[in-house]
C-alpha cells in the first residue's frame, strides 16, 4: 500500500507534540513552581577554646615568652625610677651650687667693699705729702729691682718701720711685687724670708678681688 509522504510528515508531527506535551505534564512542578528562598548561614567566628589546642610545647613557649615580656617591662621601669632618682639628685646639687655661688659673690662684694673702704682710709691717713712720699718710694724701689729694694726694704724693717714699709709695698701692683718677694724667699737670709712671708701675709691689697692701687 502506497502513502503519501505529506501524510506521513503529519502524522510524525503530531506525535511529536505528543510527545512534547506529555513531558512538560510530567515535569510542571519543576518547571513552573517557584523555588523557595535558601537563607544564608554563617559559621560563628567566636573563639571556641575546644576548636583550638596547642602542643605543651608551644604552651610552654608562650609561657616563657609571656615571662620575658614581664621581666623586661620590671627591668625598664627600675630603670626609669633609677634615671628619675639622679635627675632629681642633680636638680639639688644644681640648686645647692647657686646658693654657694651667691654666697661667694656675697662675700667676694663684702670684701670689695671692705678693700675700699681701707684704701680710702691709707690715703686720709697718709695726707697730700705723706701719700706723695710714699708713692715716690714705691716708684723707686720697682725702678731699682729687686736686689736693691729688698735691702732697702730689710732696713726699714730693722730701724722699726715696718708699717711704713708695708704701706709704700701696698701701693705698688702685684707684677712688681712679685719680683721682690720671690727674690726674698729664694735668698739664703731667713730675715728676709720671715719679712717676705710678713709682708704678703698683711697686705690687703694681694686679696684674690684683684684690687690695688699701685704705685703711679
Amino acid at each position: 500500500m502506497n502513502i503519501p509522504p505529506a501524510i506521513i510528515i503529519l502524522v510524525a508531527v503530531l506525535l511529536s507534540f505528543a510527545g512534547s506535551g506529555t513531558l512538560v505534564m510530567m515535569n510542571k512542578d519543576a518547571l513552573f513552581k517557584e523555588k523557595p528562598e535558601i537563607k544564608a548561614e554563617f559559621s560563628s567566628v567566636e573563639f571556641d577554646a575546644d576548636d583550638t589546642s596547642y602542643s605543651p610545647q608551644e604552651t610552654h613557649s608562650m609561657n616563657q615568652l609571656s615571662k620575658e615580656l614581664n621581666a623586661l617591662r620590671e627591668e625598664l621601669l627600675e630603670r626609669q625610677r633609677e634615671q628619675d632618682a639622679r635627675e632629681s639628685a642633680i636638680a639639688l646639687d644644681f640648686q645647692e651650687l647657686g646658693k654657694q655661688q651667691k654666697e661667694l659673690e656675697g662675700l667676694r662684694s663684702n670684701l670689695r667693699n671692705e678693700m675700699k673702704i681701707y684704701q680710702d682710709q691709707q690715703n686720709t691717713e697718709l695726707g697730700g705729702e705723706g701719700l706723695k712720699i710714699a708713692k715716690e718710694a714705691a716708684k723707686r724701689w720697682i725702678e731699682q729691682g729687686p736686689e736693691v729694694s729688698t735691702k732697702e726694704l730689710q732696713q726699714w724693717n730693722l730701724n722699726g718701720k715696718f708699717e711704713e714699709a708695708l704701706t709704700i709695698f701696698e701701693l705698688m701692683k702685684a707684677e712688681d711685687k712679685a719680683p721682690m718677694v720671690a727674690f726674698m724667699h729664694n735668698s739664703d737670709d731667713d730675715d728676709l724670708i720671715q719679712l717676705a712671708n710678713a709682708l704678703t701675709m698683711r697686705d690687703r691689697t694681694l686679696a684674690p678681688t684683684g684690687l690695688g692701687t699701685g704705685a703711679n
